[in-house]
Formats: C-alpha cells, sequence, structure tokens
C-alpha cells in the first residue's frame, strides 16, 4: 500500500551536500517528455450530458482510474458531472484554477521535466507516465469518487481543486490546516514523487517496528529531495518552517522521548500511530511538537546515513530493506549536523 502521505537548517546543509553528489551537468542532458494532458479545460467546455458521455468514453482510462466508474456507470457519472459543470460557484472555482497564480502556468511542466530527468538518470528503464489534470469540485463533494493524487507506473492524475491552497474559493472537505500545508501549487510535483517512490523503496514485510516505519518514510523524503533537488524539505514534509526549525533545534529532546519510551521496536499500531500518523501534533512529546515527528526523525536517520557514504548511491539506499541495519551505519544519536 502506498504511503503518503510527505529545515530551513537542515535543508541548507542537505540541498548543498546533494549539489556535490548530484552529477547536475550530466542529467541536464538527459532527454524526458513531459506529457500534460488539461483534461479539466474539455471538461468545462462540455455543455451537454452528450459531451460529456463523449467525454468520458474519450477518456476511459481516466474515468476507470481516477473517478473509479467503469464504462456502465458513465450515464450515471454524466448527470453528476452535468451539474457541476454548470454550477456557478464551481465554474468561478474552476475559473481560478487557471490562473497564473495557480496552474495557469508552466511550473507543473517545469517541475516534472525536473523529476523526470533525475529519474531517468538514476533509473535508465523508467518511463515517463502520462500526466492529466482533472477539476472535479471535490467530487461533488461527495456525489463520485476523487481524490487529488492517482500514481501509478503509467498514469498520473492531479485533481487541481485540492492543490489550490488556502487561498482558494473552497477547501477540500474534512482537510485540517496542517494538512493543507501539502495541498498547494507548489507541492504537486513533490508529493507525486513521494507516491512514485513506493515503486523502489524496499521494505522488509516482516518487520514491523516503528523504526522500520520511520526509516521507509525517511528513504522516501532522501528519494524526493534527491530526484528535485531544487525544492524545499517542507514541500515534501508538511511542515512550516517554524516546525522545522523547532524540530531540528530540539532533536536530542525528540530522540531522548523516543529512547526513553522505548518506541524504536515498538510494533503495537496505536503506539505507532502517535508518531508515524496524521496529526497536528505530538503532544507525547510537547504541545509544540508537529505531528508524524516519527517520520521526521527517519528522515534525520536515513539523511545522515545516506550522505555520510560518498560511495553509496540513491538506487542503494532504495533497496535496502534493512532498517535496523541503516540505523546503526548512520550512527545518528539526535545531534545536529554539525556535532
Amino acid at each position: 500500500m502506498l504511503k503518503l502521505a510527505f529545515f530551513l537548517l537542515i535543508g541548507i546543509s542537505f540541498y548543498s551536500c546533494r549539489e556535490q553528489k548530484d552529477p547536475e551537468e550530466e542529467i541536464q542532458k538527459v532527454n524526458v517528455k513531459v506529457d500534460i494532458e488539461r483534461l479539466e479545460q474539455k471538461l468545462f467546455a462540455c455543455k451537454t450530458k452528450e459531451s460529456l458521455l463523449n467525454f468520458l468514453t474519450d477518456n476511459k482510462l481516466v474515468a476507470e482510474r481516477y473517478f473509479q466508474t467503469p464504462p456502465e456507470g458513465f450515464n450515471e457519472l454524466a448527470d453528476k458531472l452535468l451539474l457541476l459543470v454548470n454550477n456557478e460557484g464551481l465554474q468561478a472555482f474552476y475559473k481560478q484554477s487557471q490562473l497564473k497564480a495557480f496552474f495557469g502556468n508552466g511550473n507543473l511542466e517545469n517541475d516534472f521535466h525536473e523529476a523526470f530527468q533525475h529519474l531517468k538518470y538514476y533509473y535508465p528503464e523508467f518511463k515517463e507516465p502520462k500526466i492529466y489534470t482533472i477539476f472535479s469540485g471535490f467530487g461533488g463533494v461527495g456525489a463520485f469518487p476523487a481524490t487529488h493524487l492517482y500514481v501509478s507506473d503509467s498514469v498520473i492524475v492531479i485533481g487541481l481543486d485540492y492543490f489550490m491552497g488556502k487561498n482558494a474559493k473552497f477547501l477540500p472537505p474534512e482537510v485540517f490546516s496542517y494538512q493543507l500545508r501539502r495541498l498547494n501549487p507548489q507541492t504537486v510535483v513533490p508529493q507525486a514523487i513521494l507516491l512514485l517512490s513506493a515503486n523502489y523503496n524496499a521494505t522488509n514485510p516482516n518487520d514491523k517496528t516503528l523504526l522500520s516505519e520511520m526509516v521507509w518514510y525517511g528513504k522516501s523524503y532522501v528519494f524526493g529531495q534527491t530526484m528535485l533537488p531544487s525544492k524545499s524539505d517542507s514541500l515534501f514534509i508538511g511542515y512550516t518552517a517554524e516546525q522545522l526549525n523547532e524540530s531540528y533545534a530540539f532533536q536530542q529532546d525528540i530522540w531522548a522521548h523516543f529512547i526513553d519510551n522505548k518506541l524504536l521496536y515498538n510494533t503495537q499500531e496505536p503506539i505507532k500511530g502517535k508518531y508515524i500518523g496524521e496529526r497536528p501534533a505530538t503532544p507525547e512529546i510537547g504541545s509544540r511538537c508537529p505531528g508524524s515527528i516519527g517520520r521526521w526523525l527517519g528522515y534525520r536517520i536515513v539523511s545522515k546515513y545516506f550522505e555520510e557514504d560518498e560511495k553509496l548511491t540513491i538506487q542503494e539506499l532504495m533497496k535496502n530493506p534493512n532498517a535496523q541495519k541503516i540505523f546503526e551505519a548512520s550512527k545518528y544519536k539526535g545531534l545536529p549536523d554539525a556535532e
């Protein structure tokens, strides 16, 4: 199952190391194709049920995978989409998405181009997936299936309405502010690459420890930063700059909590969920400690391990399923990089 999810001080040191380790001049020579089809524009150009049925038939793959609707359900889905495209409020919301401040620019193309070049360099067998953008009004706010991202080896579907951020006319239902930080135009490609990282992220299915989960997330974040080195850590992790700085500054206290409470080898799902799951905070450590702190700590462990071994490649890191060995080799003790 795909896991997602996702420092100013840490980011500076991490990015500088990546610049030294990555052969960027060679990566820039890699030819890749970024094929983005803007289906939301075709959808909102439909004015009749017949045109919507034709739209669904012409885009059967997206209808079946993103809307989770087989051909026999197209008639019912077309009725619901007709209400959507004729709703004045949603039309205004859609038009907002096409502005330069949102998705009326070339940022998606540029970001995917950067990511695909790096993926193709490190994994020559990588084939660029076809990318579709769509706008569903959050699935007609529950009238039919829809999500922020659908990612497979061959297809990426982006629900633009979910990635409009806090300045959107409407916000995704049942999404809290701490989750919204990973749902803005700048986070689309970083979050897509995190999902793609699961294809390369080997794990030991028999290791049910919290440490294994932490290292899995840590590897995914390092993978994302490697494939998109121009992006800040916050776009992957979803912390504010203040949260990143404080997590780094107080990491000795965070680490002490994990050690004192013998958390690393805990296998109880409720306990693991407190440190890995989606939460606004981790009150067990402190009221200002952000949620999913175990993911961040896993990132610290893995990035330390990766950066200190100059011969270690991203491919070798990702195919290593042994969380315990990665942890031991990292020699992480909760100390800042300078120490």
